[in-house]
């Protein structure tokens, strides 16, 4: 299966549903991150809370774009009862509404561990909340991925707290930058892809200018290795969607979308391309090396015994 390309509509905020889908199509994108901020949010205009999902799908549908992940604010890592309560309740609409919106996954946080508390116990508590809804999700045939993002920003937790889940239905949605950010030694993602492997269904790329205070730049022009990142999750057989993020919606400042989006795209592909052309000769150097190795039939021994 090929490789989808999306953006999130964080990079265009002031984007109707209707522009979301005609860009995403003439620029060649396969779908979209859908972000929602709920009901009461207005920061971006496309947001699928603010209208019906159905008419949502629909409308992208007639540009031949998919919504690959809704993305929201929905965070499970709060202390007592009641946010536990309430999260339950706000991610079981969630997955309501990717389902309305024909998205395969669900975007939702960890991210914090509150002052008093251990890692260790707010990932039993994360992990004590997903089971119950992974179960709605997966009759709905939609994946609940976490973003690495705040006090959990790095694969070791993660990785625990997937072991601790075990569910086909939760993953992760691996956002590079966020990991880089964190540790200088994840800007090409290995111990993440190394870690995470199978459990990394979907990808998040941007780029940026770790620690000199310069903000996003455009892809590959950072201190992100995105190239060694996209390599490596190929080396694994990585088929999900990456996505391509750029932060508009909290920093106006950015360029705008229509700028940025295109040549994030061709920047993309053109790593895709060649990832995919060393792999093949790579699969080709090993069939020709695999064939002299293999065992000789028994008409070849005769042929050369008969010499």
């Amino acid at each position: 299966m090929p490789i989808q390309f999306a953006f999130s509509t964080v990079a265009c905020p002031t984007w109707s549903i209707d522009q979301v889908a005609q860009q995403a199509s003439a620029m060649g994108y396969d779908g979209v991150e859908l972000r929602t901020l709920g009901a009461g949010g207005t920061k971006i205009a496309s947001d699928p809370a603010l209208s019906d999902p159905a008419k949502v799908r629909d409308l992208l549908a007639a540009s031949n774009v998919k919504c690959l992940c809704l993305s929201s604010s929905a965070t499970l890592h709060g202390r007592d009862d009641g946010a536990g309560k309430a999260s339950y309740y706000e991610v079981g609409k969630l997955i309501d509404m990717a389902a309305a919106l024909g998205a395969p996954m669900l975007r939702v946080f960890g991210l914090k561990v509150e002052p008093g508390e251990t890692r260790n116990n707010v990932i039993q508590r994360i992990a004590s909340r997903i089971p119950a809804l992974a179960e709605k999700a997966g009759d709905l045939g939609i994946q609940i991925v976490f973003e690495n993002a705040g006090s959990f920003a790095l694969a070791k937790e993660w990785w625990w707290l997937l072991n601790i889940v075990d569910h086909p239905m939760v993953g992760m949605c691996w956002n590079v930058a966020n990991a880089a950010a964190a540790d200088p030694a994840e800007r090409g993602g290995g111990m993440a892809v190394t870690m995470l492997n199978s459990r990394i269904r979907m990808v998040k790329v941007k780029d940026t200018k770790i620690g000199q205070g310069v903000g996003f730049v455009p892809l590959g022009d950072g201190d992100v290795n995105i190239p060694l990142f996209l390599k490596k999750l190929r080396g694994i057989g990585f088929e999900g969607p990456i996505s391509v993020e750029w932060d508009r919606a909290w920093l106006p400042s950015l360029a705008p979308a229509e700028e940025y989006l295109p040549d994030a795209l061709a920047r993309l592909k053109k790593w895709m391309a060649e990832i995919d052309e060393l792999l093949a000769e790579g699969r080709k150097e090993a069939m020709k090396t695999a064939l002299k190795r293999a065992p000789k039939s028994m008409s070849e021994l005769r042929a050369a015994a008969a010499k």
